[in-house]
């Protein structure tokens, strides 16, 4: 009992470190679950992006070869601004979200002048690059009035390979991204590179955020969970966790935590203070048993031996002489005072062995001694119950190492047991084996035992 400090300080330990790891163990799957959730929606931004670009291709692809006859017109009338309105006019049937368009001879030079503005040096690179690679690969455009994405397809004109060049709002990528980004994420098209640009969020196009540089800073790129390339574009589609998705996540689990170990702590407390009251109250216990014993040994030995001694006086006759009927009784008297001296012994005994301080004078002895004198001791009790009690030896010395008054107290303990629990009129048989490097001591008596089970 006395190592119970030990048993539940590690009890303690133990429940900590397994709450650490169950902790550890959710948050690894939370960042697993986290980074699958942002793959398939990256992929599936991805995926839906390079439609609306592919359809935009498609469809601008379609309206010149609809309208090539309208726009040959517009190459050899640039300044005519009737033709300019019907242009218009069909590109909002086509093109509901369109922002400007041109048209471009084939060293990519439009045709006409762009008086607003909207035409920046990003769409000329982007047209000149065009005539070149033949692939229109489109980005967003900065411009005052709005940032638009470049779409391009080939128109021949008198032999020569033009170009019809449409731009469009970015208004319907910024409805994929709204529509795909999860509650604790946040989707972005980027233009990929060591310090990648921002392009469009959920929340619009970049000129749209607030802040003063629009390229992702390294602690951005270290929350981003997945990227991945829009086929048909230059741009990635980028999957980042929310500052607070993961420290939240954190502190959910240390708060879950405590929340369980705390009570565990004060239960483990609780039973340290109940241990530490019941081995006080044992101490106590202890104490007043000790006490109790030495005064009841006090109290017991003085009067019972001054009894013993009395009356072996009387027995020896000093007192004048006594008939052998009186004789017998006091002799009788005599061995019960004597019991009673060694039951008071064997309480201190008792003390003596639970603390450790029980001496053994050890010597070699006769056995057969030792069982003799047992059987003297009970033999008050044998007539009692009209008990006989036999010694079956093969030899009448048999010498141990042990102390004589200690296996003199079991022997007689023994064949007290024996003559209590046996049958009246019975016989006690005490066995004596001797062994090549041992001896053993067998009482047998006949009457009610213990089952078997």
């Amino acid at each position: 009992m006395r190592s119970y400090p030990f048993f539940i300080i590690a009890t303690v330990f133990i429940f900590a470190a397994l709450l650490l790891w169950v902790a550890i163990t959710r948050y690894h799957d939370f960042v697993l679950h986290q980074t699958a959730v942002s793959q398939r929606i990256a992929t599936g931004v991805a995926n839906q992006v390079a439609l609306v670009v592919a359809d935009k291709k498609r469809r601008v692809k379609l309206f010149a070869n609809e309208q090539s006859g309208l726009l040959k017109f517009l190459a050899s009338n640039p300044d005519s601004d009737e033709i300019h309105g019907h242009i218009e006019k069909k590109l909002r049937q086509y093109f509901p979200d369109y922002f400007v368009y041109t048209l471009a001879d084939a060293n990519g030079l439009p045709y006409f002048e762009d008086f607003d503005g909207n035409l920046s040096e990003l769409c000329q690179e982007d047209i000149l690059a065009f005539l070149k690679t033949r692939r229109n690969l489109p980005r967003i455009h900065p411009n005052p009035n709005a940032y638009h994405y470049d779409i391009m397809d080939s128109l021949m004109v008198n032999g020569q390979r033009n170009i019809l060049f449409v731009s469009f709002h970015a208004s319907m990528l910024i409805g994929v991204l709204a529509n795909a980004q999860s509650p604790d994420h946040i989707l972005m098209l980027i233009m990929p590179g060591p310090r990648p640009l921002i392009e469009v969020t959920a929340q619009g196009t970049r000129n749209r955020l607030e802040r003063l540089d629009y390229r992702l800073t390294a602690t951005e790129l270290s929350r981003v969970l997945s990227r991945k390339a829009v086929p048909g574009t230059r741009w990635e589609v980028i999957d980042m966790a929310k500052p607070n998705l993961f420290p939240n996540y954190r502190r959910q689990l240390v708060q879950q935590s405590l929340m369980i170990f705390l009570p565990f702590l004060l239960f483990a407390f609780a039973t340290w203070y109940l241990f530490r009251r019941a081995w006080r109250l044992r101490g106590e216990a202890e104490a007043a048993r000790d006490e109790f014993l030495a005064i009841v040994s006090h109290e017991l030995r003085t009067p019972l031996t001054a009894i013993h001694g009395s009356l072996g006086l009387v027995a020896n006759g000093v007192t004048g002489k006594i008939s052998a009927r009186t004789a017998e009784l006091v002799e009788i008297a005599v061995k019960n005072s004597q019991r009673l001296i060694l039951l008071v012994n064997d309480l201190l005994d008792m003390r003596k062995l639970e603390s450790g301080r029980m001496q053994f004078a050890m010597r070699i002895i006769n056995l057969v001694d030792v069982i003799r004198h047992a059987i003297d001791e009970n033999r008050a009790l044998l007539q009692q119950h009209h008990t006989r009690c036999e010694l079956e030896t093969d030899s009448e010395r048999v010498t141990v190492h042990g102390d004589q008054n200690r296996l003199t107290q079991v022997m007689t303990n023994l064949i007290s047991n024996a003559i209590k629990y046996g049958q009246e009129d019975g016989t006690i048989k005490v066995r004596l084996e001797t062994r090549s490097d041992s001896v053993r001591v067998s009482v047998f008596n006949k009457g009610e035992v213990i089952p078997v089970e």
